[in-house]
């Protein structure tokens, strides 16, 4: 069996296990710091993303639920920077309203 086939393999089950993620919530606040959120897009979702066109490229199956989330990959990106913009305004706006308070 050759290398390819065995990964395809490995990777088709394993996609399961990432797709979860997508349940967790976007938002998650810092585990040490008060009062700061972080952006919680699992990396693998956009790892798996990039596997799935290059398999797909080699003719290999992709799963029904992989070719969805792949066509949903411009809206998880859209809401993903959406979400860092917004949290970027929050930092902003913070650090400006203590400066105008601290004069």
């Amino acid at each position: 069996m050759s290398g390819q086939v065995l990964y395809h393999r490995s990777w088709y089950r394993a996609v399961d296990v990432v797709t979860s993620s997508l349940s967790c919530s976007l938002l998650t606040k810092h585990p040490d710091i008060e009062d700061l959120y972080l952006v919680n897009l699992d990396p693998q979702i956009l790892e798996l993303l990039q596997e799935a066109k290059h398999l797909q490229k080699m003719n290999l199956e992709v799963n029904d639920a992989t070719l969805a989330l792949c066509q949903q990959e411009a809206h998880i990106m859209s809401i993903r920077d959406s979400c860092v913009s917004l949290l970027l305004f929050v930092i902003t706006y913070r650090l400006a309203n203590a400066i105008v308070n601290a004069r």
